[in-house]
């Protein structure tokens, strides 16, 4: 009989971004209720593939994908978080299941190293002589080549299951977390133009005007995007976004309407809490998976305008962002130390510090208190072994 206080079994599911590994998804959900068992979605990104200053878009893409598929299984009554790490596929995926003590791992038969696969054999091949669990391997059905084209909104909404919206108003949001359309992502490539053999002089020509517009620093409206997890689909402003791309800028103001799973029923008092936590520090930049780490965070920012001996919230919030957000985000993210944490955002183990720092360790810099942090929390493997992969 189970030990019903026992902490619940993890199965572990790698996924490309190829639409045949998606099979693995009602297996994992199959095997999770028999298991009683939590869902760890993992994508590996190749080395250098990851720039801990910016987002890239290959991140936002693998991050809003596993998204979709967490909340299909939330829905679905099955606790589900997503990881992204940096590595080789099989090696990561190995090293995952021996610090998460993985009660199963589900691979597609299909998934290769980026080596040939006559010399190192496959990664499911690698994974089962080297799993310290059982391995399933599941036949893929369908492409197994990753689509070279804009995410589709409509494809991307359909598996997350039923969604609810929400306005969030105009903001600026990075442009790599563009990642596609909501009506024009079959006719675009990735940098939101059609291929040169289908250009239309017409949008040719709409195109020179907004960049000779933009250089010439005109005013440009922000253009209508959806939100769903961690990306962004463009409802209007496909021209605007294509100028900025090759301009290479790197953030565009945008009116946005976030879709949130149903199931999620974190979401009304996480969009109160960033809405309540926006609105007092002017700060549309900081992204929680948690609710209650907005209001940690605004503790933390006015505890920072005090010492700082500041009049204005909205200006002690924006020098807080600079010189101890950003700092803490960039190195989390160079050590990839949220891995400890999935499910949660930088944000959110940003959060975790203040009062960890106050008791323990008041006289460290925010960095050197993020060192600590990991000391003692007991994550210094987890954060080794992201050092050695990346």
């Amino acid at each position: 009989m189970a030990d019903a206080h026992a902490p619940p079994r993890t199965i572990l599911v790698p996924l490309d971004l190829a639409p045949a590994g998606e099979v693995k998804i009602p297996v994992a959900e199959e095997y999770a209720r028999a298991l009683s068992a939590d869902v760890l979605l993992l994508h590996v990104l190749r080395p250098g593939s990851v720039d801990p200053a910016n987002v890239l878009p290959s991140e936002a893409v693998a991050r809003t994908y596993l998204d979709t598929f967490g909340a299909r299984l939330r829905g679905a009554g099955i606790h589900a978080e997503g990881l992204i790490r940096v590595g080789t596929p099989a090696a990561v995926i190995v090293q995952e299941a021996l610090i998460r003590d993985v009660a199963l791992i589900i691979l597609g038969t299909n998934t290769r190293p980026m080596l040939s696969s006559a010399v190192l054999g496959s990664v499911a091949d690698q994974v089962a002589r080297s799993a310290p669990c059982p391995v399933m391997l599941v036949h893929p059905r369908g492409d197994t080549v990753e689509r070279r084209h804009l995410r589709c909104f409509h494809e991307d909404a359909e598996r997350a299951g039923g969604l609810v919206q929400r306005a969030l108003g105009v903001r600026t949001i990075e442009l790599a977390r563009v990642i596609g359309s909501v009506d024009r992502c079959h006719e675009l490539g990735l940098a939101f133009r059609p291929p040169l053999r289908r250009r239309r002089k017409h949008d040719e020509d709409r195109f020179v005007r907004l960049r000779q517009a933009i250089e010439s620093a005109a005013s440009i409206p922000a253009i209508d995007v959806y939100k769903l997890g961690f990306g962004y689909y463009v409802l209007d402003g496909h021209h605007r976004v294509a100028v900025a791309l090759a301009q290479g800028q790197v953030e565009i103001d945008a009116n946005v309407i976030e879709y949130v799973a149903v199931a999620d029923e974190q979401a009304p008092e996480r969009f109160a809490a960033r809405r309540a936590f926006e609105r007092a520090t002017g700060l549309t930049e900081v992204g929680a998976a948690r609710p209650e780490t907005y209001g940690i965070l605004l503790d933390a920012i006015e505890h920072y305008r005090d010492e700082q001996g500041l009049d204005e919230l909205e200006r002690a919030a924006r020098r807080w962002f600079a010189e101890v957000f950003r700092p803490l985000w960039q190195t989390i993210r160079a050590r990839q130390i949220i891995a400890a944490f999935p499910g949660d955002r930088s944000a959110d183990l940003i959060a975790r510090l203040p009062l960890w720092r106050q008791a323990q360790a008041p006289d460290l810099d925010w960095l050197a208190a993020l060192d600590r942090f990991v000391e003692t929390q007991g994550l210094t493997d987890i954060v080794n072994v992201s050092s050695r992969n990346g």
